[in-house]
């Protein structure tokens, strides 16, 4: 197949792109404007048939050039992060451009039409569990605010029968492909530099990098009609983590206990700061939720009908720390 990709420079999105040539698949890769010259194009164009299209994803032609002649449509493109300062990008970028791409591919005919979504568009969930029939919720962050907004826009395609495809992964971990880490490995920095870290009881959903690759290789084949699937892995203790994080940095954390309302209360504080000042990819207080909260995911369907299981995701956060992806 040949398969039109957004986001694919990106952390997720090289992965993604790389299992994909590997599988046999033609890729038609976007890239920005600011991703023009990256490392990553060259080592995928090693690894199979790769063409390029420059562009923005907010103007419609760069939309259109992209998709024609293709089979299906990979679209991971989107604006991560905890900066409030880029609450615009993301709403141009994570909710309009994502409705333009999706839309489109739909009219033009192309099977699959798969968008990556996230789980904190499902979170938190009505009862205690995300799942793929988890409803849309409103969003805490400018992040969970415009991936719900695709969502509703996927789902609304969706019931009216169009071939869409929609993916939630959670916290995804592991080494980059030839890119900058990913965002959960950024939110660590200031831990891993300090060498200290709370002593906190909850924990996250956490999937290695190569596993969300693997479920959108496995979702490129026409005629299975529109479908949702959870991409959680595995829930890991926050201690856990830094335990993870001291094997991968091979050094001991000090840990402070913190209880889990003042944990909330300093991601507050933080999210408050990064108004004015750029703390880089820091605590939120919707990350600071998803801890606490310890949410469980239901990927029974995407295990079960894609006939994959999980890596360890704490084994993925030790490799983000050794050598990259070779």
């Amino acid at each position: 197949m040949l398969i039109a990709v957004t986001g694919g420079t990106g952390y997720v999105g090289a992965h993604c792109v790389r299992a994909l040539l590997v599988a046999g698949h033609r890729v038609r890769l976007l890239v920005a404007p600011d991703a023009q010259g990256a490392p990553i194009l060259a080592r995928l164009a090693e690894i199979g048939d790769v063409e390029t299209v420059s562009g923005d994803i907010r103007q419609t032609a760069t939309v259109d050039a992209l998709l024609d002649g293709c089979d299906a449509v990979l679209h991971g493109a989107g604006v991560v992060g905890t900066d409030k300062r880029r609450t615009t990008l993301m709403w141009e970028v994570n909710a309009h451009a994502t409705e333009s791409v999706l839309t489109r591919a739909v009219a033009t005919g192309l099977d699959p039409v798969v968008s990556v979504s996230s789980y904190s568009a499902l979170f938190p969930p009505p009862d205690g569990v995300i799942g793929p029939d988890t409803p849309t919720t409103p969003g805490r962050s400018p992040y969970a605010k415009t991936k719900a907004y695709a969502d509703r826009v996927a789902r609304r395609l969706q019931a009216d029968g169009a071939p869409v495809v929609v993916t939630y992964p959670s916290s995804v971990v592991g080494p980059a492909f030839h890119t900058a880490p990913g965002v959960t490995e950024r939110g660590w920095g200031p831990l891993v530099r300090m060498g200290v870290a709370p002593r906190l009881r909850g924990g996250m959903q956490m999937i290695d990098v190569r596993d969300v690759a693997d479920v959108h290789v496995a979702l490129m084949a026409p005629g299975r009609g529109p479908r949702r699937y959870v991409c959680g892995g595995e829930l890991v203790s926050f201690n856990d983590m830094i335990a993870a994080l001291e094997r991968g940095t091979n050094r001991r954390f000090r840990r402070i206990p913190l209880s889990q309302g003042a944990f909330r209360a300093l991601s507050r504080f933080g999210e408050a700061l990064s108004n004015v000042v750029d703390l880089g990819d820091g605590l939120t207080y919707e990350a600071a939720l998803l801890l606490t909260a310890a949410t469980p995911t239901d990927d029974s369907a995407t295990l079960g009908d894609l006939g994959l299981t999980w890596r360890s995701p704490v084994e993925a956060i030790v490799a983000s720390f050794a050598a990259s992806v070779p």
